[in-house]
């Protein structure tokens, strides 16, 4: 299973069981963080975003323009 297949999945059960907004979760990813799961997180109100790979640019400065 893709990344972004894997985190949609894990957003879908954290809306389904009601921990969206998700304050206080930390959302875990064994690849690289790319712009669009940067994205599913802050959108689903994940505040941390742990990943083994250096994010790409455009996932970098995402968290820094949206505060």
């Amino acid at each position: 299973m893709g990344r972004h297949n894997a985190v949609d999945k894990v957003l879908g059960w954290a809306l389904q069981s009601g921990h969206v907004p998700g304050r206080g979760l930390i959302l875990t990813v064994s690849g690289r963080t790319s712009f669009e799961l940067v994205q599913k997180a802050f959108m689903a109100g994940v505040p941390m975003l742990a990943a083994v790979s250096a994010p790409s640019s455009l996932a970098a400065e995402l968290p820094t323009r949206s505060g």
